[in-house]
């Protein structure tokens, strides 16, 4: 006897979450393992083989089929009171073999003997393949007999009830339907913990057991029962109806024996709504008016087979010793199954009416929080929907935040976490930003396909440092927030009991996709602001380049000035000077004199500026006191005035002690008292200040030059730093004394900026760094 394989393995593996993930190789040959074991099974006994090969035979006799009977003593008491039951016309009583052979016939006799070896086969090994008694068999062997009895039954009535239709032979029928399941006898046999798992799945789920079994086990009872029938070599038409009963009409393949495949079909959708046995199929019934029509057969000699399926169940399952139960008990034990199958189904239905008022309140629950969303809005202002959303759906509670940085949840480096905090009207009380810890995942790594990964439990001890306002921190409860990167953000919360995770699974990543969407947002409006700035920036720098361009022009041609200038100039203002002095003084020539020297000594002058500009001079750096520059300039500015001479023109204000620093003296007085004779120019309202003070840490000294003048509109502002700019309402004079200033200064490294607004005057602002 071959025991029973230790199936733990393949049970595992099958049914293990990642058996799904395996390679298709690894399932085959998972499946090529179980069909070897179904081979190693125990072939039928011999009286049986010898029975199908000698009636398989169209020389072989009644005499010798009779002998080989009559060689089995259980077997002829079991072929006489199946003959005794028989409707055959014949009144007398049955004694030998013989006569039931003749009877019967041989085909009659081969299916009666091959029914109840079968049947013994299995039953002689169901105690071995049966689990430990703490662990009772889920599959029912008595109502799985019961239901192949009863299928065999229908099929064999319905083909007697059509008489000349010679491819649906009743006697052949009847076995054909009793062997239609023989697979799940085999997969039982082989692996019974693995089958019993399929039987408690398919009876929890109320499915189909052959979909069970391909999940679990790789393969269903229908390859396992043909494999099983090829290796006992019985007839090709059995084989086929093991294989693909139960599969459409239409699509099976155009075989002699198709019909008797539909038959078989037919009787096992009647047995199941007679609810005869156990077929471990919970689905309902298919069309049975269609498959009929299909079959060509009569409706109501089906009808009236399905009738008789309890009366003829006891006879027959009497005579192939099955069981004796009387019919009574078969029809009451049918009508206890039916119930129980609609206590199952109400109960399913009323599993389902929950999840779809569930569904229902997260649908309603996402369509408000669409409808509640306006374009534009910054992650926090999404986060604070999505707290109320919550909050509408679970309840009044504690909810919290957990969000870590940009547009894909990552955060600078991921080290920098957000925990928002809200009330029991989600109201926002408290926010702050954390240092994640060492161990902190990276939040896009987490699995949003369930409610809570292990890698999120790690963080409850330390994210309930900062929940200082949930009631009972023991309480909270972890749900991550994905979107199409990753999970986005994690919302904590303390209530109970939430809906199923697989009908929150789509709200949980609508709030997921509007936080990232948000985030997004976020980061092109500062893409945005950044790439204005970089273009504002560009724009400066392209006129600060053009003005050097100009000025290395306007150097240059100013270096071919000077030099062609410089020698005639010389002359005009040497001789002018001399024509002055010989000519009588106070009158008009010498003054004509006089003017010509004055010109070509300015036009020199300005010659001289525009050198400058090209090529400013280096400063000859000295330690001075910063004060002394300061007194220096508002002397030359006062002197520069001629007859205004009085101390209030000119104010100087310190504010700190200046450091001493290292300048060219000269280079800044010049360039602050180009600034005094412009603010002076401006007519002030009062007197012109200077204030100067000390940067904090002494990096540089700060001097302004502050007028109350007429002021410069934006024009004048943007070019008054331009050589020969002159705009006469602005209050500014001609020349070069505002570039050649702002030269002088930036030798020294430091910057020279105009703020100035009409009528209200103007602020010249110098910062010299400290060296």
């Amino acid at each position: 006897m071959v025991q029973p394989s230790d199936d733990a393995m393949v049970a595992i593996s099958a049914a293990s979450p990642g058996a799904g993930e395996q390679s298709d190789k690894a399932r085959l040959s998972r499946i090529e393992l179980i069909l070897r074991q179904i081979d190693a099974l125990p072939t039928l006994p011999a009286i049986a083989v010898k029975l199908l090969d000698l009636t398989a035979s169209d020389d072989a006799h009644a005499r010798q089929v009779s002998e080989l009977i009559e060689a089995d003593p259980a077997l002829t008491a079991k072929l006489l009171s199946l003959c005794r039951t028989a409707d055959r016309g014949v009144h007398e009583q049955v004694m030998t073999v013989s006569r039931a052979v003749v009877l019967l016939g041989f085909t009659a006799v081969r299916n009666a003997v091959l029914s109840v070896k079968v049947f013994e086969l299995f039953d002689d090994h169901a105690e071995d393949a049966a689990p430990a008694e703490d662990q009772p068999a889920r599959f029912d062997r008595a109502a799985f007999w019961s239901h192949a009895l009863a299928v065999g039954i229908i099929a064999e009535l319905i083909a007697a009830a059509h008489p000349g239709q010679d491819d649906l032979p009743a006697d052949e029928a009847f076995v054909c339907g009793l062997l239609h399941d023989v697979g799940k006898l085999a997969l039982d046999h082989v692996l019974p913990k693995s089958f019993s798992r399929v039987v408690e799945l398919c009876e929890l789920n109320q499915g189909n057991i052959a979909e069970y079994e391909r999940r679990v086990l790789g393969l269903d009872h229908h390859t396992a029962g043909k494999r099983l029938a090829q290796q006992w070599g019985l007839p090709h038409k059995l084989q086929d109806c093991v294989w693909l009963h139960g599969a459409s009409f239409e699509t099976l393949p155009k075989l002699e024996h198709r019909r008797m495949i539909g038959l078989v079909s037919l009787a096992d959708m009647l047995a199941r709504q007679q609810h005869v046995g156990y077929s471990g199929n919970f689905l309902p019934p298919g069309h049975v008016g269609e498959l009929i029509a299909h079959l060509g057969l009569n409706a109501d000699a089906v009808a009236d087979a399905a009738r008789r399926v309890h009366e003829e169940l006891e006879r027959r399952a009497r005579s192939l010793g099955l069981g004796e139960a009387p019919s009574r008990e078969l029809f009451l034990g049918s009508i206890q199954r039916a119930n129980a199958a609609l206590g199952r189904l109400n109960t399913l239905l009323h599993q389902r009416g929950r999840a779809a008022a569930n569904q229902a309140r997260v649908l309603e629950a996402i369509n408000a929080f669409h409808g509640a969303a306006t374009p534009g809005r910054s992650v926090q202002d999404v986060q604070d929907a999505v707290a109320e959303s919550a909050r509408g759906l679970f309840g009044a509670g504690f909810y919290a935040m957990l969000y870590a940085g940009d547009a894909t949840g990552g955060g600078d480096d991921g080290q920098t976490w957000t925990i928002s905090q809200y009330g029991g009207e989600a109201r926002p009380v408290r926010q702050q930003c954390v240092e994640a810890p060492p161990y902190a995942p990276d939040l896009t790594q987490l699995d949003g396909q369930q409610p809570v990964g292990m890698s999120l439990m790690g963080l409850l001890p330390w994210i309930a440092d900062y929940l200082v306002d949930a009631a009972d921190v023991r309480q909270v409860k972890l749900l991550p927030l994905s979107s199409g990167w990753g999970t986005v953000a994690v919302l904590l919360h303390d209530r109970p009991q939430l809906p199923p995770w697989k009908q929150l699974a789509p709200l949980a990543s609508t709030w997921g996709a509007a936080i990232a969407a948000a985030a997004q947002h976020d980061g092109a409006r500062r893409l945005g602001e950044q790439l204005a700035e970089a273009n504002a920036a560009l724009a400066e720098a392209q006129d600060r380049l053009l003005r050097q361009e100009s000025m290395a022009r306007l150097g240059e041609m100013a270096a071919g000035a000077a030099h062609e200038m410089n020698n005639p100039l010389a002359v005009i203002s040497g001789r002018s000077q001399l024509l002055a002095l010989t000519l009588e003084p106070g009158t008009d020539p010498q003054q004509a004199a006089q003017t010509i020297h004055r010109e070509a000594h300015r036009l020199s002058d300005l010659i001289t500026g525009l050198r400058t500009l090209a090529e400013p001079p280096r400063p000859d750096r000295k330690a001075v006191d910063p004060e002394k520059i300061l007194d220096a300039a508002i002397k030359k500015a006062r002197a520069h005035l001629g007859r205004r001479k009085d101390q209030q023109d000119i104010s100087l204000r310190l504010r700190h002690k200046l450091p001493v620093m290292r300048l060219d003296a000269e280079q800044i007085r010049q360039a602050i008292t180009e600034l005094l004779l412009n603010g002076i120019q401006a007519s002030p309202r009062t007197a012109v200040e200077v204030v100067a003070q000390r940067e904090p840490g002494d990096a540089a000294v700060i001097i302004q030059v502050i007028d109350d003048g007429e002021g410069m509109d934006k024009r004048t502002l943007d070019h008054a730093m331009d050589p020969f700019f002159s705009h006469k309402a602005a209050g500014r004079r001609v020349g070069m004394g505002l570039p050649r200033a702002q030269q002088l200064i930036r030798g020294h490294g430091g910057s020279l900026e105009l703020r100035s607004e009409p009528g209200k005057g103007t602020t010249a602002t110098i910062m010299l760094p400290v060296e």
